[in-house]
């Protein structure tokens, strides 16, 4: 199907008996280029041809009657294949979806989820050689990401443990990665092996797609490494040169764009994985892979909300959450812990209804301390929960993790400030 191609152009290809996918050569008297044929942005000139080049790029043509092109060879088609074949292998690749697992649509110029995870096999010939288990558990992206989704996932591990795999691969969207791999980090504790959740800042079907490296060397990490735990594995610059391993309760996505957008927080990475190996970096608390037994903690509280303060935020909103419902709320606010003066009084109708309520800071590195100044010293004294180093993505889903499996608001409370996976240190380090 020749999609996103209309008109003279369209029927020209057609009365060749070329599609996309196929290869061709396009020539003329000032060049000759040989490449597969893309679809086409719809959105373009309607009078310009896509190929890929055997380098990787894409270039667009304009045609004119003086161009000629060339059918070369079909396309091969693949088999469809209906179902997941059965996969064995102690490491066990699961995937969310995500942009690792999407693609370009030419028609809109839209990413689209559009591979199976099986074509990311494609990309590890290792695991290819040596065998894995393979499981699509969602085709999502990562926005679309849910407390009880975290459960699923979370469960479906835990199964697999207990089935005798030894490591895992989680393909995720990189928009939330980071929440999820807290919310791992939490819910499956006591770990033996290890996890290493990975996603791609560009999709498979364009040259510049961090997915392979990624792929690769998480897998090297899950098969090579001596210690068990959650762990976030993406490049660690933008260059094919090596991947950064991230805690799974201090990564946090600080780009848009670049694949080198994962950075830790208030941590030191725990390694760097590349073409050499693992070197480790900060392995402190982290426990070697071994027996254990892990412990599966796996309820998330979904009636948890993130605000942000400014300048003359009033405390109406804060009413509003907790009067639907609301069971947490974690406040994103200044410096050291402080809050505009116009958002005490709903602070305080938060607490006295039972809400949990805790305080980040907007600022991503650092250390709550709320004793310093007045104001903060005013929030604890009505009751409010400092944050300690945690980050506010990672307070959030630790705050959904202890409501979810505390008996009541104060157990809730102890278990927030608890360190379950190294999301709090005991003391602040300038790195």
């Amino acid at each position: 199907m020749l999609q996103g191609y209309e008109g003279e152009l369209k029927r020209i290809l057609e009365s060749k008996n070329i599609d996309v996918g196929d290869l061709i050569e396009v020539s003329s008297s000032e060049f000759r280029y040989t490449g597969i044929l893309m679809s086409r942005y719809e959105i373009f000139d309607r009078n310009y041809l896509t190929i890929k080049l055997s380098n990787g790029y894409n270039i667009g043509i304009k045609y004119d009657p003086s161009i000629q092109i060339k059918l070369l060879a079909k396309q091969e088609k693949k088999e469809e294949i209906t179902g997941m074949p059965e996969q064995k292998g102690d490491i066990v690749l699961i995937g969310t979806g995500g942009t690792i697992l999407s693609r370009i649509d030419y028609r809109t110029g839209a990413v689209k989820p559009s591979y199976n995870i099986e074509d990311l096999l494609e990309l590890i010939p290792e695991a290819k050689k040596k065998g894995i288990k393979m499981v699509e558990l969602f085709k999502l992206f990562s926005e679309d990401m849910q407390a009880k989704n975290y459960e699923l996932l979370a469960s479906k591990i835990y199964e697999e443990i207990l089935s005798g795999a030894k490591g895992f691969i989680v393909t995720h969207g990189t928009d939330t990665l980071g929440l999820t791999s807290a919310a791992l980090s939490f819910a499956i504790q006591n770990l033996p092996y290890p996890i290493a959740l990975v996603g791609a800042q560009r999709s498979l079907d364009r040259p510049s797609s961090d997915a392979a490296l990624n792929l690769r060397y998480a897998y090297r990490f899950v098969t090579e490494s001596k210690f068990a735990g959650v762990f976030v594995i993406m490049h660690s610059n933008t260059s094919d040169e090596s991947c950064d391993v991230i805690l799974g309760t201090r990564a946090r996505k600080e780009h848009t764009s670049r694949r080198d957008a994962f950075k830790s927080i208030n941590r030191e990475l725990v390694a760097k994985v590349n073409y050499n190996g693992i070197e480790y970096l900060n392995t402190s608390n982290l426990h070697e892979i071994g027996s254990r037994e892990p412990k599966l903690y796996n309820n998330f509280e979904e009636k948890v909300f993130l605000i942000k303060t400014f300048p003359g935020i009033g405390s109406e909103i804060i009413e509003f959450i907790v009067d639907r419902g609301y069971k947490g709320l974690l406040i994103e606010g200044t410096g050291l812990g402080h809050v505009p003066k116009t958002m005490i009084e709903g602070i305080r109708y938060a607490i006295e209804k039972g809400v949990f309520v805790a305080l980040a800071s907007q600022c991503i590195n650092g250390r709550v301390n709320m004793n310093v100044y007045e104001r903060g010293r005013e929030l604890l004294k009505l009751g409010v929960v400092g944050c300690e180093d945690m980050f506010a993505e990672t307070a959030l889903i630790k705050m959904m993790w202890s409501l979810g499996n505390a008996k009541d608001v104060e157990d809730a409370k102890k278990l927030f400030l608890t360190n379950i996976a190294g999301e709090i240190s005991e003391r602040s380090v300038v790195l």
